[in-house]
């Protein structure tokens, strides 16, 4: 079963709820139109047997903590609706109402245990704190009691120089973010003292294998204490990644040096790149690990990390 961890659903109250606010997916930019159909003819196209949904960026939290539990409640129960109506072909990832740590919990207990979720689905930042935050600890200790997997998807920092660089932001911005999250979670010793997550990292992860190096050579350092016995080499190699939009050879390779192919998961980042990059993609990362490591990607890791989905 070739299994798509990088997946986004995009319902109509989410997209008018946030039109009422002014609110895109990022500055300028709207939500692009999705429907479950558009996704399995995507799928059917392309050979992915099942996508695991999320929602992603922009996420949920705009300064109000209610309505950001009222849009993960509907949200949530959007996802559970879609994966009921086509079990064989999705399941989804649930959305928490950070950055309320009671909300979450709630919310966690709410839906959870529903066999249309598989994991949980994070961003990388939640008003300028990032996952690692000690205010955040009792979400993770409840995500690693329940052994859950957990895939983090980028978002906007608080602050970015978007007057200096004339890009939509996320062409730049969402890689770094997913390189402060997954620093910030090593520096915290997350994967040490909550070794129950299994966590999945977007984009290979940003760049952080391209700074795996540098930041190991700076582990004599005070703030780099609570890294723990492995180093920042042995937390990079514990964490998962989804290759989306991130198979070069520059990338992907990189990636595939620092952690290895059983390591790494497809992601498509449907529909926000659309049907022919997701092609291209795929097809450059087969060139890029070769036949048998892809399959290992596509088929064996997803297996491993999701048993209860059967070939």
């Amino acid at each position: 079963m070739r299994i798509d961890v990088h997946h986004h659903a995009i319902f109509p109250d989410y997209v008018s709820r946030l039109a009422e606010l002014g609110i895109g997916a990022q500055p300028g930019i709207p939500l692009p139109g999705w429907s479950a159909a558009d996704s399995l003819a995507m799928m059917d196209r392309l050979g992915i047997d099942l996508a695991v949904l999320s929602v992603g960026s922009p996420g949920f939290y705009f300064g109000d903590a209610g309505l950001a539990r009222e849009l993960c409640r509907k949200t949530n129960d959007d996802l559970a609706a879609t994966v009921g109506a086509r079990p064989g072909r999705f399941r989804a990832f649930v959305a928490l109402p950070l950055p309320s740590v009671e909300d979450a919990l709630a919310e966690l207990d709410r839906v959870a245990a529903g066999e249309a979720f598989v994991g949980v689905g994070l961003l990388t930042n939640y008003a300028g704190r990032y996952l690692g935050d000690p205010a955040f600890d009792p979400v993770l200790e409840e995500l690693d009691r329940r052994g859950s997997v957990v895939h983090v998807h980028p978002t906007l920092p608080v602050h970015y120089p978007a007057a200096e660089i004339d890009l939509r932001p996320s062409l730049i911005e969402y890689v770094f973010d997913s390189t402060r999250a997954l620093v910030n979670l090593t520096l915290n010793g997350v994967h040490h003292r909550f070794p129950g997550i299994t966590w999945i990292f977007s984009h290979c992860g940003g760049t952080a294998p391209y700074l795996a190096g540098r930041l190991a050579i700076a582990e004599p350092l005070p703030e780099l204490a609570r890294v723990g016995d492995g180093g920042v080499h042995g937390a990079m190699r514990s964490f998962h990644y989804d290759i989306a939009l991130a198979t070069t050879p520059y990338a992907l390779g990189s990636a595939e040096r620092l952690v290895g192919a059983g390591r790494l998961l497809i992601g498509s980042d449907f529909p926000f790149v659309d049907e022919g990059t997701v092609r291209a993609c795929l097809t450059e990362a087969a060139e890029v690990l070769g036949a048998g490591p892809m399959e290992v990607v596509a088929r064996d890791n997803p297996a491993r990390l999701f048993p209860t989905l059967t070939n």
